[in-house]
């Protein structure tokens, strides 16, 4: 982004640019590999930090006809926004909560019996249906009915007249290591369940377990739908899947030089004094810190690239600003763009690459880019639009 472009659109020099064409390339990898399963496009905590109504209403234009958020208030903001299609909501929800789920029409993971009483209640009351998708706990132990109790939960539940059950879901806690012998035994419990609930003449049209390691690695667990979310974005979700897609990251983040500052041996950098120089260095100041979703544990350790090349962090972050160490790169001037994740020339600073860092996982490091950071969507490699809450 020029500088100009910058100034007219957000005043902070800090931003996170997302690639809506990257996005559409992955989305249509996906969907060649999936044939006729169905895909549900999850969009969940802001679109993992890329912004979900941009987001949401970009993967509606290309064809995606199922969203999954994990709260009622990121449902209901992308119906606010006029995003037509089903959502369905995967996070739990109180029994006093089954008006919004009816009034903006979505689909709701449901497992408890007092919620379900409500939704039945709530929709026969509206003279229309709850669309409710059945959480089976296979041996996530998060939500769910568990596995063992799943045939007498579903059969209840099939007994109210204003819910439609669309479909069955599960969830994988090890899809994306080596080892599949959990996931392979959950996909034989809800399989299992699903065998019984066949033979007692109750039908389920959609069953779901798959997230972007099962979508990998399990081809025999993609069922009737999958949950995509890392995916799309251009992020495998571990080293130890297979990689059938040359992926295209999604998301940049930058910033720009602030201040530069000429230190001498002996002198220290930020709070903590953790950096001391040996010789004289040049120290980059940037406009960015731990309150952006920049994490702290990468003091002395992080790097970001200048000028296509890598640099490290100085020090630790503050809230607000960092350092970097720019001495052997002599030409930078204030207002010179850093790239902190993504790609700069040939080289590419991943969310895998500041999870190793901070041991973390890269579904951290994305989701952490904080709404200070306006987002900058790019198509054709043009900006078409900036979303920044603050203004």
């Amino acid at each position: 982004m020029s500088k100009t472009q910058s100034q007219t659109y957000f005043y902070r020099p800090s931003w996170m640019e997302v690639d809506l064409d990257a996005i559409a390339a992955n989305l249509a990898q996906v969907r060649a590999n999936l044939g006729a399963v169905q895909l549900c496009a999850v969009v969940k905590a802001d679109a993992y930090g890329l912004g979900a109504i941009e987001v949401a209403r970009w993967l509606e234009q290309q064809g995606v006809q199922r969203l999954a958020v994990v709260t009622l208030d990121e449902a209901i903001e992308l119906r606010r926004a006029g995003v037509h299609c089903a959502i369905l909501n995967m996070g739990a929800i109180f029994p006093d909560q089954a008006e919004a789920v009816v009034e903006y029409h979505l689909e709701q993971m449901a497992f408890q019996s007092d919620v379900m009483q409500a939704l039945n209640a709530r929709a026969a009351a509206c003279g229309t249906e709850a669309v409710v998708h059945v959480k089976v706990d296979t041996g996530m132990s998060r939500y769910g009915v568990s596995w063992r109790d799943a045939i007498a939960a579903v059969e209840a539940f099939s007994h109210f007249r204003s819910i439609r059950v669309a479909g069955a879901m599960t969830h994988f806690p090890m899809s994306d290591g080596l080892d599949k012998s959990f996931a392979l035994l959950q996909m034989e419990r809800f399989k299992a369940i699903r065998s019984t609930l066949q033979k007692k003449g109750i039908s389920i049209p959609l069953w779901h377990m798959c997230n972007s390691g099962g979508v990998l690695d399990l081809p025999q667990a993609h069922l009737d739908m999958v949950r995509v979310g890392l995916l799309l974005y251009g992020y495998y979700p571990s080293s130890d899947v297979n990689r059938p897609f040359q992926l295209q990251p999604a998301a940049r983040v930058v910033t720009r030089i602030a201040a530069l500052r000429t230190i001498q041996r002996g002198d220290t950098v930020g709070y903590g004094r953790r950096f001391m120089a040996e010789k004289e260095e040049r120290i980059a100041v940037l406009p960015i810190g731990y309150a952006d979703g920049y994490d702290r544990k990468l003091r002395n350790i992080g790097e970001v690239l200048i000028q296509g090349r890598r640099a490290t962090l100085a020090g630790g972050l503050c809230m607000d600003a960092c350092f970097v160490r720019v001495t052997d790169f002599p030409h930078v001037r204030p207002g010179d763009e850093v790239t902190l994740m993504g790609r700069e020339g040939g080289e590419e600073i991943s969310p895998h690459d500041i999870a190793r860092k901070i041991d973390s996982v890269s579904y951290e490091v994305l989701a952490r880019w904080g709404r200070r950071l306006p987002r900058v969507y790019l198509r054709d490699g043009k900006v078409t639009e900036i979303r920044n809450p603050l203004l």
